[in-house]
């Protein structure tokens, strides 16, 4: 029971949290203030390794006997990744002469 809540728990603390990501980003976005788009790339990053540690794990111990979606993972960590190549392009402010 408890490696499926950990599963189950890891995709959707991935999903709110490219939510949350995406949210904050078109907030900061519109706002014009780019530099805080760095923090939430970073945490895109950690949370994408921690996923994919997870899947890692799961596949290795041929998923303690749950019924696994890694493609559900998969998505939400080219997701997560993507994201943070977005913040990061648009996280870059202008030199100022």
């Amino acid at each position: 029971m408890v490696p499926f809540l950990i599963y189950w728990a890891g995709v959707l603390a991935g999903i709110g949290f490219f939510a949350l990501t995406i949210f904050f980003t078109i907030f900061y976005l519109v706002k014009k203030e780019n530099g805080n788009l760095w923090a939430f790339a970073f945490f895109d990053v950690l949370l994408a390794i921690i996923l994919a540690i997870i899947v890692f794990i799961y596949r290795w111990n041929n998923g303690f006997d749950i019924t696994q979606y890694s493609n559900l993972y998969f998505t939400v960590i080219i997701s997560l990744v993507a994201m943070a190549i977005i913040q990061s392009i648009f996280g870059r402010t202008p030199k100022e002469a």
